[in-house]
């Protein structure tokens, strides 16, 4: 299989994702997107395992802006410490030795389109990984999309013609005369004034296109009609500004697209010079380290490093840390875990938040049953200065983001008074597997 990453749309998915925590270097280059982007391609690498990948990135907007002057004019400039990262990004691809599709003047829709449309005409199933539904309008036998979900605990939707028909109530090639009448407001596509979702899937439905709606107009009632010829012009214009182009002077080069083909040397050089310790664990398990090799930190898989003297810690207390830390969890080889309660009985006592790790470096600290009084008390790393969250998550919102993790047997668990901890959070659905160390057994 093929994967085709939408460059520019995982970078900003990771930017504001990770945002809230500002990463850096010690030197204050921010990485935040950076190490967002690299653990994405880490996980496909270890877990996905696709024979061909390669990563798309926009410079340009395809003509679409010499159409219509006002195409994407509601969309703010890219963040400055973002911008700022997109080198790192491409960087960080060619270090792993993926082809980097980019035309200048072209959106990555229309190139991602173009490689896909090649791919499936070799009979190769091609999956492309964004967060712009646009691309839905490509599904066909071999074209899948993977769509980010931006939901702390959900994962990533994947569409195939037959989600999409039960999903939309039509074909994914209809999507595009969908998107000409009702218009698409991120990318400020005006589409026809009026008419609405359920209008535009109706139409869609009955007549199968826009040509075909504008042909039968006497069908409809008087006020379809009189909004369908008063924003004719706007339709047609939107139908071409909706089309990604799958016929752009871009080749598939199955050879060059190699998943895995790279010197993992480079990429560790990298990730130590961007300090991403924890990655450079997932990218052993990838690529180990040759004879001889030392600039890795190597450690047993199942080994957490050793904490250090103050220890970073982040409250989870809105979606877009919970999203973060999902993210972290899932891509661990090891999670330490602590629950704090209402009480020492764990058959009645009540969870009031819960602590982890997967690192000597930061811990995540989830409050869901705070009081006053309660935000310190038997915390897995507390703080001088602790006050009770000004803020919480729902408490089945944060069960539902961790049990995927938590109960994943390829992710060690580290706790102390295992015992403990999971007979709490058996009782609210989460069964934690597998226990590889207890420290306060390793204590007697």
């Amino acid at each position: 299989m093929l994967y085709i990453l939408d460059g520019h749309a995982l970078a900003y998915r990771h930017y504001f994702a990770q945002s809230r925590h500002q990463l850096s270097t010690n030197t204050g280059e921010p990485t935040g997107a950076v190490y967002g982007f690299a653990r994405t391609l880490l996980d496909i690498l270890l877990q996905d395992k696709p024979t061909y990948l390669i990563v798309a990135f926009d410079e340009g907007m395809s003509g679409r802006d010499k159409l219509y002057p006002e195409y994407k004019g509601t969309r703010e400039k890219m963040p400055e410490d973002l911008d700022l990262q997109m080198g790192r990004i491409r960087q960080l691809v060619e270090a792993f030795n993926i082809p980097i599709l980019a035309k200048e003047g072209y959106e990555a829709d229309d190139l991602m389109g173009t490689i896909a449309r090649q791919a499936a005409a070799q009979r190769i199933d091609a999956r492309i990984i964004t967060g712009d539904r646009d691309l839905l309008q490509l599904l066909d036998e071999y074209i899948t999309v993977r769509l980010a979900v931006p939901v702390a605990g959900r994962e990533d939707e994947i569409y195939d013609v037959a989600r999409f028909r039960e999903k939309w109530g039509f074909e994914p090639r209809q999507l595009i005369d969908y998107k000409a009448i009702v218009g698409d407001t991120s990318d400020n596509i005006p589409g026809v004034s009026g008419i609405g979702d359920k209008g535009a899937t109706s139409l869609i439905q009955q007549f199968g296109s826009l040509d075909a709606i504008y042909a039968n107009l006497e069908q409809l009632a008087a006020g379809v009609q009189k909004k369908l010829i008063a924003g004719r012009d706007s339709a047609y214009l939107s139908y071409q500004l909706a089309t990604i182009h799958t016929d752009l002077d871009a080749k598939f080069d199955a050879e060059a697209c190699l998943a895995h083909d790279f010197d993992g040397r480079k990429v560790r050089a990298l990730f130590e010079e961007l300090q991403f310790r924890t990655l450079i664990k997932q990218l052993d398990r990838l690529k180990p380290p040759e004879e001889g090799e030392t600039e890795s930190d190597v450690r047993d898989p199942g080994e957490l490093p050793a904490a250090h003297e103050v220890i970073r810690t982040v409250v989870v207390d809105d979606e877009a840390a919970l999203r973060d830390l999902v993210d972290t969890l899932n891509g661990a080889e090891a999670i330490a875990f602590d629950t704090e309660t209402t009480g020492v009985d764990q058959t009645t006592a009540e969870l009031v938040g819960v602590s982890l790790s997967v690192d000597g470096e930061t811990g995540y600290y989830i409050p869901v049953g705070h009081h006053a009084g309660q935000a310190n008390s038997g915390m897995l790393f507390p703080t001088e200065d602790a006050q009770p969250p000004e803020k919480q998550l729902p408490l089945d919102v944060v069960i539902d983001a961790l049990r995927p993790s938590l109960t994943n047997p390829r992710i060690k668990k580290i706790a102390h008074n295992a015992n403990y901890d999971m007979v709490v959070l058996a009782r609210y659905g989460i069964d934690v597997e597998p226990i590889t160390f207890d420290t306060m057994i390793a204590e007697w």
